[in-house]
């Protein structure tokens, strides 16, 4: 006899395509990551579903073109509100 219950689910095969391909890229399997989440699960007795924020392409490209301006100074630092509203007037007028 076996020493390991069997679970059925339901999934979308995007979604399933995505994370075979993610636990692959990491090196474990899907029976791996889906274990992890069903120990931490009991473990906590709680469960959240909300999906983290991944930046899109636009977004990506944004922010990284931000940290290189970062990276070289080149960017405006206030000392207070007030100093930095007096500022976005001054460039709007």
């Amino acid at each position: 006899m076996s020493t390991y219950a069997v679970i059925n689910i339901k999934i979308d095969p995007a979604i399933k395509s995505r994370a075979a391909r993610v636990a692959e890229k990491l090196g474990v399997s899907i029976n791996a990551v889906l274990s992890n989440e069903l120990r931490r699960f009991a473990a906590e007795e709680s469960v959240t579903f909300d999906v983290p924020s991944v930046p899109n392409a636009t977004t990506q490209r944004t922010l990284t073109r931000s940290r290189a301006h970062i990276k070289k100074g080149d960017y405006y630092h206030f000392q207070n509100n007030k100093k930095s509203v007096d500022f976005l007037r001054t460039e709007l007028q």
